[in-house]
């Protein structure tokens, strides 16, 4: 009974670690753009106020030769 256990269990955690080798992985992230913006804001008594942000674009490349690009925005 052990061996048959030891024997299912092989036969379907093997598949699956063989489909996560075949799924792309990240290969690197490198920034393209990079942006202060100013943007308004209104607080709580409804007055207005500006304020600076970086908005910072990048790209990721993955092994198989895609990319895939997106945008972050910090407030300075």
């Amino acid at each position: 009974m052990k061996t048959i256990l030891t024997l299912l269990f092989l036969a379907t955690a093997i598949p699956a670690a063989r489909a996560d080798y075949c799924q792309p992985h990240l290969v690197r992230t490198c920034e393209v753009c990079r942006n202060s913006e100013c943007r308004w804001a209104t607080d709580h008594c409804g007055r207005r106020f500006s304020y600076e942000v970086t908005v910072i674009t990048y790209r990721s490349y993955y092994s198989n030769g895609q990319s895939r690009t997106f945008t972050r925005s910090y407030r300075a």
